[in-house]
């Protein structure tokens, strides 16, 4: 299940459970709490990535460098971007199938590298997130979909180009010398909040608890054998992890459960999209007091099962 699926579901189970009216479900079960206060105070070069239905604008080419990247989707749909180095051989319609599957269903590739990316929840309001780009050929896969439940996601993959700053003509130079483009020489987003996705299916979350208000993360896949994302869930006072993954075991098993699910009282609040081992970005989140959960959904290309099943989940506190 994609982001947009998990939602989907979660808003049905609040209408089975009978907590929402249908038309209010969708809207009762996301609250997102992207936030760029922060980051647009750091001066990092900017990257605007606007989807449509026509297309991608984006760039083709640009130096190893820290960006803030910018996501937006037109005409009241939700967009979705990663940026993804495709194994080499694969033809374009080949590669843009597996990289929609990765975004859309979390079918995550052997052989992909995934930089990492993010989701937009609303339509019409955008969403920012740094990156530090490596020097090499990737791809700029961007999705566009309607919020309606059953629309089709069209994805589309742009070739880009990512040069050394020696190769552009510029010096490596300590941080606060002028870069290629003009910039000042940046260093790492300071960050307030740590995640990291380790080898063996664990989310590590701190400081615990996690400052309230507007704060940095620096999400880091710090494994070497599976690519991970985050969905960030505000849970219920008291939930664990285990009864996370219980729950979604029944959910998944078809069998029908004694009462309401335990998804159908979790509100969405953020998201990070699929990174690879070594890959890092930062994200800016603006939570408030209470219980969150971090899950991983993505579907192991080894065991076929969603990391969940196999215990990625943490439960963390904000305060």
């Amino acid at each position: 299940m994609g982001l947009r699926s998990l939602f989907s579901i979660a808003a049905a189970l609040l209408v089975l459970s009978g907590a929402v009216a249908p038309t209010a479900a969708q809207d009762a079960n996301i609250q997102p709490a992207f936030s760029d206060s922060i980051l647009r105070t750091l001066g990092y070069p900017e990257i605007q990535i606007e989807v449509s239905p026509e297309g991608v604008t984006a760039p083709s080419t640009l130096s190893a460098w820290f960006y803030l990247v910018t996501l937006s989707a037109t005409d009241g749909n939700v967009a979705y971007l990663d940026f993804m180095q495709p194994p080499a051989g694969l033809d374009t319609a080949t590669a843009t199938e597996l990289a929609l599957a990765a975004a859309r269903d979390d079918l995550a590739q052997e052989g992909w590298v995934y930089a990492g990316g993010s989701n937009t929840f609303e339509p019409g309001v955008p969403v920012s997130f740094v990156i530090q780009f490596a020097p090499g050929e990737y791809q700029i896969a961007a999705s566009i979909y309607a919020p309606e439940q059953g629309s089709e996601e069209t994805m589309r993959l742009l070739p880009l180009t990512v040069t050394s700053p020696v190769a552009d003509g510029g010096t490596p130079g300590p941080v606060g010398s002028p870069s290629p483009t003009g910039t000042p020489r940046a260093a790492a987003p300071d960050a307030g909040v740590t995640l990291e996705m380790t080898d063996d299916l664990r989310y590590i979350v701190g400081p615990d608890p996690v400052p309230a208000g507007p704060q940095v993360w620096e999400i880091t896949n710090t494994g070497t054998h599976g690519a991970h994302h985050a969905v960030i869930w505000r849970v219920p006072d008291g939930v664990t992890a285990e009864a996370i993954v219980a729950d979604f075991s029944v959910l998944m098993s078809g069998t029908p459960a004694a009462g309401p699910p335990l998804m159908a009282q979790f509100t969405g609040v953020a998201y990070v999209a699929l990174q690879s081992g070594g890959q890092t970005t930062w994200a800016e989140f603006d939570l408030q007091p209470g219980t969150y959960a971090v899950i991983c959904y993505i579907i192991d290309p080894v065991t076929e099962r969603p990391h969940v099943l196999d215990g990625m989940v943490t439960v963390f506190t904000v305060a």
